[in-house]
């Protein structure tokens, strides 16, 4: 059943200077608005990340009216004059409304023209340079089941050997990587240093995290990718027995179930408080297992994201392995 909402009233701003798009109006979106409306995620296709970006719009048609701000959609959600509410009840970043003091300053940049800062860096697009040279760590390392192959995460590339000869298979290429300015790494994988790994049972799909980006890759050469809405980290991975679920370790401590066939969020299993070190899932797929800094492991049930046990430790788990149905290590 819905529940009907009082709108936000909109308060007069006293205010007899410009507004400020990159000082004043884009921290108010960066708190409530961008998780969900940005170039990468964009929920009914609407980015606020530039004036640009809200005159062109979405689905529903221009967010902003410049030199109009009662008459523009941007406003009229913000303030719960109109559905859907922005931004929305229940939303899965905890992102509060904005308060009558926040709205009032939108309007009134909306009414002195909604214009961009000279040399403003919010309509630039973003553009990722490649790591220096020398930067090559490598932070993550898995093996096929069948001990076959190897993968090893160095900076943003994913080496590929094959155990039994030790020699180097190939390097993962993604062609949607973007970066500006020279790059002599052939084969980039991600556009930041690759922090997690992980081969399914069958060992013919790895899933590889990186900064906000989790990617499938199965043979032949197959890329997806999984954009995260929430923008943090991912510092943990691990696949599923069948195939069917990817789980994800993200930089705020809580830890994401997805579907692997469309990319799908299942559940979110909140409970750490610490950084997420490992991420398993046991022989049939059922319970998820976290190892944690916060001095525990973690027990989840898969099905519903429940927590249904804990471990704690004298220290800081690093890393974990299911040795049998029921018994992390």
């Amino acid at each position: 059943m819905a529940i009907a909402q009082t709108p936000i009233p909109i308060a007069t701003s006293t205010r007899t200077d410009a507004v400020s798009f990159d000082r004043d109006i884009m921290p108010i979106f960066r708190k409530k608005c961008l998780a969900c409306h940005n170039s990468s995620e964009a929920y009914g296709d609407l980015v606020l990340e530039s004036p640009a970006a809200m005159l062109k719009g979405g689905d529903a048609g221009p967010a902003i009216v410049p030199k109009q701000g009662a008459a523009s959609l941007l406003l009229k959600l913000a303030s719960h004059q109109a559905e859907p509410f922005m931004p929305p009840p229940g939303n899965d970043v905890a992102a509060p409304p904005m308060t009558s003091a926040e709205l009032g300053l939108l309007k009134l940049w909306i009414d002195q023209g909604a214009t961009s800062d000279s040399g403003s860096a919010a309509i630039s697009p973003r553009d990722w340079r490649p790591l220096p040279p020398g930067i090559n760590p490598i932070y993550a390392v898995a093996i096929s089941p069948d001990g076959q192959y190897a993968a090893c995460g160095r900076a943003n590339q994913i080496f590929i050997y094959h155990v039994p000869t030790g020699q180097l298979i190939t390097r993962l290429n993604d062609p949607a990587v973007q970066l500006r300015g020279d790059d002599s790494r052939p084969g980039v994988a991600h556009l930041d240093i690759v922090q997690s790994l992980a081969f399914n049972p069958d060992g013919d799909m790895l899933a590889s995290g990186g900064f906000r980006t989790v990617k499938l890759w199965r043979r032949p050469r197959d890329v997806r990718t999984l954009n995260l809405a929430a923008a943090q980290s991912v510092t943990a991975v691990a696949t599923s027995p069948s195939g069917e679920m990817i789980a994800t370790a993200l930089a705020d401590n809580s830890i994401k179930l997805w579907n692997a066939a469309d990319g799908q969020p299942l559940a979110t299993l909140v409970g750490h408080e610490g950084p997420i070190h490992e991420v398993r899932f046991s022989h049939d797929g059922q319970r998820l297992y976290s190892a944690s800094e916060d001095h525990s492991v973690r027990v989840w049930q898969t099905l519903d994201g429940q927590m249904i046990g804990r471990i704690d430790t004298p220290a800081a788990i690093q890393a974990l392995t299911v040795l049998t149905e029921a018994v992390p290590v």
